[in-house]
């Protein structure tokens, strides 16, 4: 699963990029601002690393998403916004967008359009989306419309298509975005072989002040919830020895890097879970959709084990923390035998049973 990194020229979303690929331990050059950068960074889960501790196996396996820094996007005049179209295929190609947006005050970074103003840019944002469906979904309308002038079998199916079609084009003609114009799961599914922008699951990310990046905290944005923090902070944290890093956090009156709250934000805002797995090989925190069942979590693993899946042996990571040990939590009745049908839960421990 991968999240682009969006912004205006001067919002920080470099220096925030080059925070969070740390976080996978790669140190990417973000000198670069023509370009895209691409990193894979490993999901926080303090869940996996307590397991680790106790089973102290050679392998430890965190989730991982990858996040890509795209160009900054100067829709100020006909040229940058040319030259930001030239990014829709890569931010389709997305499964999440983050708009990171300016509201540090630094007289030696130019502000974006003579401004700081967080909501402004993130509007700007938001509408050039609507603008960059819209010319898709016109596209499409015109290629429906010439196609049903011609003898085809297909013709139900591109009356019900061009229906959609038309109330998506009116719904982003009145600003709203793709989504509020989805009828049914059905078209839900037709729909994201489009990848439309606005459709995308999103965050806003409000670069902030260093003074204010302890005490600012998370909120909505509209329409977007929001993650405050402070780009420089999050790059000079990134650079520290991870032996330094408590010392210069504390000074700050910050408990844990932000980049870490925003990685996790980004895998909850896209509706993904984790199921842990634990023993003497290998502790893993595995990714499945949130609402998939036992079997889909088997098959994560391997197809053989949903292919021959009986059980799935399920305790919770509280209640295997509580207990201590899965010895003591089976003595106080914390283990389930769980079926196929059985919905797995974010930080459930599970031991699948199966025969092939």
């Amino acid at each position: 699963m991968r999240v682009a990194f969006v912004g205006p020229p001067q919002s920080g979303k470099s220096d925030l990029f080059y925070a969070v690929a740390a976080a996978g331990g790669s140190h990417v050059d973000v000198s670069r601002s023509d370009q895209p950068h691409l990193a894979v960074v490993k999901v926080p889960d303090e869940r996996v690393l307590w397991l680790a501790g106790k089973y102290k196996p050679p392998k430890t396996t965190l989730a991982e998403l990858e996040f890509v820094d795209l160009p900054g996007l100067d829709l100020s005049e006909q040229e940058g916004r040319e030259r930001a179209k030239t990014h829709w295929p890569a931010m389709r190609q997305a499964d999440m967008l983050a708009f990171v947006v300016r509201s540090f005050a630094d007289p030696s970074v130019a502000p974006y359009r003579k401004r700081v103003d967080a909501q402004a840019d993130l509007d700007e944002l938001l509408t050039e989306m609507i603008f960059a469906d819209l010319d898709q979904v016109t596209v499409r309308i015109d290629k429906l419309n010439a196609a049903l002038k011609k003898p085809t079998g297909k013709k139900e199916e591109q009356v019900r298509e061009l229906d959609m079609m038309e109330r998506l084009k009116a719904a982003l003609e009145s600003d709203k975005p793709v989504s509020t114009a989805v009828a049914s799961d059905a078209e839900g599914k037709l729909l994201r072989s489009f990848a439309f922008l606005s459709q995308k699951p999103a965050i806003a990310v409000v670069n902030c002040d260093e003074s204010q990046a302890a005490g600012g905290g998370d909120e909505q944005m509209k329409p977007l919830p929001c993650i405050r923090l402070s780009a420089k902070i999050e790059r000079e944290i990134a650079d520290l020895p991870a032996a330094d890093r408590p010392a210069f956090l504390a000074d700050l009156g910050l408990a844990a890097p932000a980049r870490d709250r925003l990685i996790r934000a980004c895998y909850g805002r896209m509706k993904l879970v984790s199921f842990l797995t634990c023993g003497e090989d290998e502790c893993r925190a595995w990714t499945i959709p949130s609402g998939a069942d036992a079997v889909t979590a088997a098959a994560e693993i391997h197809s053989d084990i949903a292919r021959g899946f009986i059980r799935a042996e399920t305790v919770s990571f509280e209640d295997l923390k509580a207990g201590g040990d899965m010895k003591c939590a089976k003595a106080a009745g914390k283990i389930r035998l769980e079926g196929k049908t059985y919905v797995v839960r974010d930080g459930d421990v599970i031991n699948f049973r199966f025969n092939v």
